[in-house]
């Protein structure tokens, strides 16, 4: 088994593959809901780097495992 990351045999994509939420403030968790995109109940995983902020619903992330794309103009990649 090895134990180097080969990133010629990682698929990185420069589009959303499932929506992901844009966290400002408390509001657009409140707008989120009111639009069906989120659920009280939901339990969400939350990066940031600089001011900027995503939110992933663990549920999504459950299923995909991966999620990627630019947060402050710089790539990241998040596993669960």
């Amino acid at each position: 088994m090895s134990t180097n990351f080969d990133a010629n045999r990682a698929w990185l994509s420069d589009e959303d593959l499932f929506q992901r939420l844009n966290v400002k403030d408390s509001q657009s968790l409140k707008d989120a809901m009111e639009e069906g995109r989120l659920q009280k109940k939901d339990e969400l995983l939350v990066i940031k780097r600089g001011a900027e902020v995503h939110a992933f619903s663990t549920f999504q992330m459950a299923y995909h495992h991966t999620a990627q794309g630019k947060l402050a103009g710089e790539p990241y990649l998040v596993a669960f």
